[in-house]
């Protein structure tokens, strides 16, 4: 097993420490060629996928596997399908309810979403039927239930707006218009008579070239969070990133001198001045809201580009050459090979450490050269600071704690550890996660986002 192997899997697999630069590329959405359309349920369907649902429910798991078709009958017995609802349940708990959702048409099979309300999350059975009304295709997912609606379903896209929120408008916009790196965004803006000015948020992302949505295995990460504030009373800005939009222009201008300067900083104080331009935006309260690399970073920039505060999202004070090594650590004992081959890998990462895993040196130097501790220290501005316990790419002990430490008895900071959570604030669904944690199509956990509103209003 070569060294390049298990450093670009850490790399481009984990989140945080994708790939510095990139290529020009479009969006990363995913999203599906074919044409979908909500349809009027097939009631009889409607009744088989209900049915089904039911058996998974009661551990019926034999009448369950009746409604397959041949194909599915072969991929999926009956042992498999119990064990796949088993571990949903191991994390989502008992049922207690079930909601039926939606209804799609495609050319030849039509879906059935049925959520299953249990006591510690919802699970979405995504079921297909073909044209002879047979399951041809199924689907779990963790979704968030909040309790306080009374069985609701929580994707951003059913949040139940604020009092006084009648929507809101997504305006497209360029970040550092007339510069050398122009950069598409959008800026949502609650539509609410009674307040005259909006506090905002700019989102800065994680590694890796990253669109505005900060679309992460088929998770947007970035249009969860803008979707859940905006209809809070908190206006969003959102932009792709300048490794995405200019990728080969990048490379060819800084190559190996590039720095979280010209990667992310800059851009982020370029959309804060963006801002200032709308009469709509409370120019006293915009604040940097960081995930992952852009948490790492965000304390440099509230001090660098005049923010009113911070949110960090699973980011760390610690430095990334450390992030790295650690991910790397925890990954090998989970990896499927034999003793020797293991041992083999540990001697190559501690090598491999030594020549900054293949990143630029000047990158790293630059980084901790302005290590966020210091910036936490001088600092008297408001910072929420968020983390997910099932996080595999920073830590509870080593980067959330340490952040507690850091800003010991300092009352601008405050706390908030979510059971459950990974590093994109999805239900975790692993003891021991990997990126197989991370689900297409999952949604942000309403949880933090609740918080993070609450914390600006505070």
């Amino acid at each position: 097993m070569k060294l390049k192997k298990i450093i670009a899997l850490t790399l481009a697999a984990i989140f945080i420490l994708s790939a510095v630069l990139g290529c020009d590329s479009n969006s990363a959405d995913n999203q599906s060629d074919s044409e979908i359309s909500v349809i009027e349920p097939n009631n009889q369907n409607i009744e088989r996928a209900e049915q089904f649902v039911m058996a998974l429910i009661n551990g019926d798991y034999a009448t369950a596997a009746e409604s397959f078709d041949e194909t599915m009958s072969e991929a999926l017995g009956v042992d498999e399908l119990k064990k796949a609802w088993e571990d949903m349940i191991k994390v989502a708990g008992e049922s207690i309810d079930y909601i039926e959702v939606e209804a799609e048409a495609h050319d030849e099979y039509d879906i059935y979403n049925i959520v299953s309300y249990h006591e510690n999350s919802g699970i979405n059975s995504r079921i297909v039927f073909s044209q002879d009304n047979l399951i041809a295709g199924l689907f779990f997912t963790f979704v968030d239930i909040d309790s306080s609606h009374a069985g609701q379903v929580v994707h951003t896209d059913s949040v139940t707006p604020a009092e006084g929120v009648d929507g809101y408008s997504d305006t497209p916009v360029i970040i550092g218009e007339g510069t050398d790196y122009p950069l598409n965004g959008i800026l949502s803006v609650p539509d609410n008579k009674n307040i005259e000015k909006f506090p905002a948020v700019v989102l800065v992302h994680g590694s890796g070239p990253q669109d505005m949505n900060s679309t992460v295995f088929g998770i947007s990460v970035f249009k969860n969070i803008a979707d859940y504030l905006v209809l809070n009373n908190v206006a969003v800005l959102r932009y792709d990133k300048r490794t995405l939009a200019h990728g080969q222009k990048f490379i060819a201008e800084f190559g190996d001198e590039v720095t979280v300067w010209e990667e992310t900083i800059e851009d982020a104080i370029l959309a804060k001045e963006l801002l200032l331009q709308n009469e709509q935006i409370d120019p006293e309260r915009i604040y940097v809201l960081g995930h992952s690399l852009g948490g790492m970073l965000a304390p440099r920039i509230v001090s660098e580009g005049g923010f009113a505060g911070g949110i960090i999202m699973a980011g760390s004070p610690r430095s990334l050459l450390d992030i790295i090594y650690d991910q790397n650590m925890y990954l090998i004992p989970l990896m499927d090979i034999n003793d020797d081959e293991r041992d083999e890998l540990y001697k190559q990462v501690e090598e491999a450490r030594e020549i900054y895993f293949t990143l630029p040196e000047v990158y790293i130097l630059e980084m901790d050269a302005h290590p966020a501790a210091d910036y936490l220290l001088e600092t008297d501005k408001p910072f929420l600071i968020l983390h997910g316990d099932k996080d595999f790419q920073v830590y509870t002990e080593a980067d959330f704690n340490l952040y507690k430490e850091i800003t010991s008895g300092r009352s601008n900071f405050e706390f908030r550890l979510y059971d459950n959570l990974n590093h994109l604030f999805t239900i975790s669904t692993m003891e021991n996660p990997t990126t197989e944690d991370y689900i297409a199509g999952s949604s942000v956990s309403y949880k933090p986002l609740a918080d993070i509103v609450e914390w600006l209003n505070g």
